[in-house]
């Protein structure tokens, strides 16, 4: 870790530094894999059994794509599949006002802004941010 102190760090750049890693998307590739027992079971607003493994499977992957160095694809997946689950989705798990869906979608949603923004800034979308 860098000689900087955490007190001195701005929020906006320890995200930038998180956007940089695979934990993230491993952690929203967990959520989902623990979500698999809810989907057998049809719990209200939980993705379907199929959708619940092939999320867990496709952030893990995008993860191990930024764990190789290829943060701008890795963050990129990760993005396009975040928007993809909250498609399909964000309402369902929201209106069913459960623990576990509603933790679900805010872990999507907040790591797919995270890795957006990351991605935007890698393709000069939007300004990179100064650390």
């Amino acid at each position: 870790m860098s000689t900087k102190s955490i007190s001195n760090t701005s929020p906006t750049s320890v995200l930038d530094r998180l956007a940089e890693t695979p934990y993230p998307a491993w952690v929203i590739a967990g959520l989902s894999a623990l979500s698999i027992p809810k989907a057998i079971r049809r719990e209200p607003g939980v993705p379907s059994y199929f959708q619940a493994v092939a999320f867990a499977a496709i952030w893990t992957g995008s993860g191990f794509i930024i764990r190789t160095g290829d943060v701008e694809n890795g963050a990129g997946i990760a993005t396009a599949w975040g928007l993809t689950w909250s498609f399909l989705n964000m309402r369902k798990a929201l209106a069913s006002k459960q623990p576990a869906p509603v933790a679900l979608a805010l872990a999507v949603g907040s790591t797919t802004l995270l890795y957006g923004k990351k991605t935007l800034e890698l393709n000069g979308y939007i300004p990179k941010s100064s650390r």
